[in-house]
């Protein structure tokens, strides 16, 4: 009977190691965005994209980091990394042939799984809506 709930933690803290990852990546990586001295203001003016889309993106990062931490959220921000990422695959196919683009790979992937661990919560989130929606309708 003690490996049940010993079994129910490791999986808990199990849903959390990609989280964690992601926010390790996202929080500063999001944050360096607002810098017109960064690396990233550099590449986004290489790629020709203007600078509020650099600093848009950094705020998609950052509000993707936060949503992570609130549990049936965080599939909310495990997909907005995963659009940024495949927005960040193109552009690399695009402007520099696709060499640069394994770098979205690890969050791309990390997100993934993220969606796939939390998938009953966004279940649960669904319907929770849905008869929301329903009793609003009744009303």
């Amino acid at each position: 009977m003690p490996r049940r709930p010993l079994a129910a933690a490791l999986v808990r803290a199990a849903r959390w190691i990609p989280v964690v990852l992601l926010l390790l990546i996202f929080v500063p990586q999001g944050w360096a965005k607002f810098s017109d001295t960064s690396g990233w203001a550099a590449a986004f003016r290489h790629w020709g994209y203007p600078d509020w889309f650099r600093v848009t993106i950094g705020v998609v990062e950052l509000t993707a980091a936060a949503l992570l931490l609130l549990g049936p959220a965080a599939v909310a921000g495990a997909l907005l990394i995963v659009c940024v990422m495949l927005g960040g695959m193109a552009t690399h196919v695009a402007f520099d042939h696709g060499r640069h683009m394994t770098s979205e790979v690890v969050p791309l992937t990390l997100a993934l799984v993220v969606l796939v661990l939390r998938r009953r919560d966004a279940a649960e989130a669904v319907a929770r809506v849905r008869r929301g929606a329903r009793r609003q309708a009744a009303a």
